[in-house]
């Protein structure tokens, strides 16, 4: 086996293993694998038939997974010249705005059960619900801390 395959072994193994810790962030199984080999991506970006052939999956799952990550700011289409084929490219500087996100949720979260707090009579479902309540308001505070230190460290 030459080195030229253990590379790619390498890189297949880390695709998924990228992939997979973007599904447990909340990414979809399809998009995530597309993300991640944008991801690691040797040049600026992937064409429609790079990701298919990289994944094996089809043109509609590349076409599925673009309309969400173009859609949400995360990848954006280009052209290249002498190429009547899309290009796709991972945005710089999302990452904050993907944990910020997901931070807007806990607040959610935190609303929720209060006003759960206010249309229950039962104690102990008041108890359950003032805990929850708790913790998120607790995490909510302290990911608006975050996001500050980190907006004031990288300037975004």
């Amino acid at each position: 086996m030459g080195a030229a395959d253990d590379r790619e072994k390498r890189r297949a193994a880390m695709l998924d293993k990228l992939a997979t810790v973007l599904e447990q962030a909340g990414f979809p199984h399809g998009m995530a694998k597309v993300y991640a080999a944008l991801t690691l991506a040797d040049g600026e970006g992937l064409s429609t038939s790079d990701l298919i052939e990289e994944l094996g999956i089809s043109k509609a799952s590349v076409s599925n997974a673009m309309q969400f990550l173009v859609g949400t700011n995360l990848v954006e289409r280009y052209r290249v010249r002498g190429s009547r084929e899309a290009h796709y490219r991972i945005l710089k500087g999302r990452w904050g705005d993907i944990l910020a996100r997901k931070f807007a949720a806990t607040s959610y979260v935190r609303s929720v059960a209060e006003e759960a707090m206010s249309a229950t009579d039962s104690p102990a479902a008041c108890a359950r619900l003032e805990e929850m309540r708790d913790v998120y308001a607790f995490f909510e505070q302290e990911f608006e801390n975050v996001m500050q230190r980190f907006k004031e460290r990288t300037g975004r």
